[in-house]
């Protein structure tokens, strides 16, 4: 389960879909644990073996921020994680 209001999280969604399209990407932090607070950033794992193109994660990263969205959103690429890290979002993540 996602603590996120569903008009945000369907924004979220469409932003991924423009830039993303087939990229699976996981929700993981205290969005999924249940700890989160109203205005608590969203960590997102984009998943896969290969990087995101710079340019494609600029636009994607500049989209999150024009959008009036009450938290801030975190990207990480997979691709980019040690294993330490991995753990971590492997532990409670919630696909979208």
């Amino acid at each position: 389960m996602i603590t996120i209001d569903q008009e945000d999280l369907k924004m979220v969604i469409s932003i991924l879909k423009k830039h993303i399209p087939d990229r699976q990407v996981v929700v993981f932090g205290s969005r999924v644990t249940g700890k989160a607070k109203p205005y608590s950033d969203l960590d997102l794992a984009i998943l896969g073996d290969q990087l995101v193109p710079s340019d494609t994660l600029a636009f994607l990263r500049e989209d999150f921020s024009q959008f009036t969205l009450p938290f801030r959103v975190d990207l990480v690429e997979w691709a980019m994680t040690g294993p330490e890290f991995r753990k971590i979002i492997q532990k409670h993540h919630h696909p979208l």
